[in-house]
């Protein structure tokens, strides 16, 4: 599965599953989000070689899904400038259930490429994976990212107040979610606007 698309400076992007090639390129991209300290719940980047490997093979036994958003001009790491994950959640009643996590480089936001991971994600973890159902989480104050989720149909289904504790501040937590059928009945093509 490999897309191309072109984004709002004119940039011509590749969306396509994972590889292993890309590790380092999903690694520096997630760093650079969380030396933002502001959109993930997490302190510290992750430098290990090992810990980075274990993602890639934890993502391939449990078949779960990695899209990434590729710049074909540009050589490893700093290919990937985007990538949407849908994990599998713990239990086994909920198998039917994928959990989204997004992140996209700083200087590429605001050009639709997360609108276009969010899609493919959906329906490639519909196609391979049987999910009916996405989950996701996200900061109360992450607006561009609600915006976003709402725009592709995600509903709040809760909010978790003060689960986060960064920088001597409270942040609350907003639950969403959103049936892949209804997307695909609402969205019948794969070039989301």
């Amino acid at each position: 599965m490999k897309k191309v698309f072109q984004l709002k400076n004119g940039e011509k992007i590749i969306l396509r599953h994972v590889s292993e090639a890309d590790i380092e390129g999903i690694w520096h991209n997630f760093n650079e989000v969380v030396e933002e300290g502001i959109y993930l719940p997490v302190f510290f980047p992750v430098r290990s070689e090992y810990e980075k490997q274990s993602w890639y093979n934890h993502l391939l036994q449990e078949k779960e899904l990695c899209v990434v958003a590729v710049l074909p001009e540009f050589k490893s790491p700093l290919n990937i400038i985007g990538q949407c994950e849908v994990s599998n959640l713990e239990w086994d009643a909920a198998n039917h259930v994928g959990r989204l996590g997004i992140i996209i480089q700083q200087k590429y936001r605001d050009l639709g490429i997360g609108l276009h991971l969010i899609d493919l994600a959906i329906r490639e973890s519909k196609k391979l994976n049987d999910k009916e159902k996405i989950i996701l989480s996200c900061f109360s104050n992450n607006t561009r990212a609600l915006s976003l989720y709402k725009k592709v149909g995600f509903k709040t289904v809760g909010i978790r107040k003060n689960q986060f504790f960064m920088d001597a501040n409270y942040y609350d937590e907003v639950l969403m979610e959103l049936w892949i059928d209804d997307y695909i009945h609402q969205h019948p093509d794969s070039n989301p606007k």
